[in-house]
């Protein structure tokens, strides 16, 4: 089978923006599991019932979140890299082996643009949300830690660069979700939420590999750089056609028309849909409450603008497809809570996230309660990941009816950003009405003693 040859000197720029920028600029997850006066916690289980009779959020104040984690360095360890190149004595080659044979990195990031909830009688809750959704995994060799550095900086020796076994997928969607929980007896809850994805751009690739070619003579020095392998790309508009010729790309255009996103229509937006669902369940025991939850049972999937793009020698072929899909990370989640005061609790939660480079697996333990009714709060410790992951969550009433909330699972990134390897927040503002007006009544029922 011949080998396929993709040039492509943007893909440079790709791989640097989601190796680089987003990891140290980008959902707070296993913190927020368990504060139960935070709405937002029935996107990590639908069986969750919120203890607000309604709540609302509205754009620009609903909330954001993040989540990123870069797998072989952080910033100061690339920073001092990249300085040090031209530095004679100095090994390149030490950094680079010290990130394994493998740079792993995920990000996801989400804005919630509208939700609406409320209780239905005594048994039910129904909530609606709209979100806008971004995820990116990126496995490659750890040689990938040249091409975020000047390429003139690199020695000519260095040269053939060869980085293999690049695995990239990303996509970016608007989902319209829908949550209904109800409880079916004093110990169950069982809980749904069906999506529908309106699914933007996405890029899938399976190892390929990325090389560079050192060319010099008395005059110039040029770099020639090459892709090997495949793409699978879903677009919200089509590709420009002053981009292709025939069956070939010209790789010097744009893939986007000039002033697409002036052109770009509400229809644009909506036209290429998907389908996922959440299921979720918890159930009480004494003074136990178990749950369990499944995320993301579906993908994203594009019927227009959906391309395949591949090479031989010089060449880059592209072939529009009638359907392409671009998976979800479906997501995994294990809980105990035990309520030892009317006002305290402490939990434990497994998260277990698949990934299509290599699954992630964390665990949280953490105490949440709430002092009176303004303030109700979370300390968490996860591991996983790495193992300085210091959580805390708060959720304080600034005004009647409003709630300010700001989550994370690693606090020292607040203090030290360029020595961490991980990001993760959730911030924003709730309309919340129909708290127990017993501030001393528990977070979750209490057995009564014999």
């Amino acid at each position: 089978m011949p080998t396929n040859i993709l040039k492509a000197k943007p893909m440079k720029r790709v791989i640097i923006l989601f190796c680089l920028f987003f990891p140290f600029l980008t959902n707070a997850q296993n913190t927020m599991y368990f504060m139960n006066r935070l709405p937002q916690n029935i996107s990590l289980n639908p069986a969750f019932v919120p203890e607000a009779k309604f709540f609302l959020t509205l754009p620009g104040m609903g909330g954001i979140s993040a989540n990123a984690y870069n797998s072989g360095f952080n910033y100061n360890e690339l920073d001092e890299f990249i300085n040090n190149l031209e530095n004679d004595s100095y090994n390149p080659d030490e950094f680079v082996n010290s990130i394994g044979d493998y740079n792993r990195f995920f990000a996801e990031a989400q804005a919630n643009l509208f939700s609406l909830g409320f209780k239905l009688k005594e048994k039910g809750y129904f909530s609606v949300g709209l979100t806008a959704n971004s995820t990116a995994n990126l496995r490659a060799a750890s040689e990938i830690a040249y091409l975020l550095a000047d390429l003139d900086d690199l020695n000519d020796d260095d040269f053939p660069l060869q980085v293999d076994d690049i695995d990239l997928l990303t996509t970016n969607y608007l989902t319209l979700g829908f949550t209904y929980s109800r409880i079916i007896n004093e110990r169950l809850t069982l809980g749904i939420s069906p999506h529908i994805n309106f699914n933007q751009a996405g890029v899938k690739t399976s190892q390929l590999g990325y090389r560079v070619e050192l060319e010099e003579d008395e005059f110039d020095t040029n770099y020639n750089q090459f892709l090997l392998g495949k793409i699978t790309l879903g677009m919200p508009v089509e590709i420009n056609p002053e981009a292709i010729d025939g069956n070939e790309l010209n790789t010097d255009e744009d893939l986007f028309p000039e002033n697409w996103e002036d052109d770009i229509t509400m229809g644009d937006l909506l036209r290429n849909k998907s389908l996922s669902v959440d299921l979720g369940a918890t159930y009480q025991w004494e003074k136990w409450t178990f749950s369990a939850s499944i995320l993301n049972i579906g993908s994203t999937s594009w019927k227009n603008n959906s391309y395949q793009l591949s090479g031989s020698n010089e060449s880059v072929l592209i072939r529009e497809e009638d359907k392409i899909s671009i998976g979800l990370p479906t997501k995994f989640y294990l809980g105990a809570v035990r309520q030892f005061s009317p006002k305290w609790n402490y939990g434990l939660v497994f998260n277990h996230i698949r990934y299509i480079s290599a699954p992630v697996s964390t665990a949280t333990v953490s105490l949440n309660g709430y002092v009176g009714k303004m303030l109700s709060t979370s300390v968490s410790y996860t591991a996983g990941y790495k193992f300085d992951n210091l959580g805390i969550g708060f959720r304080l009433r600034f005004l009647p009816g409003m709630d300010l909330y700001l989550v994370t699972d690693n606090i020292i990134q607040a203090f030290s950003y360029k020595n961490a390897y991980r990001f993760s927040a959730a911030a924003g503002i709730n309309f919340t009405f129909g708290f127990r007006e017993n501030a001393s009544e528990p977070i979750l029922p209490l057995e009564e003693e014999n």
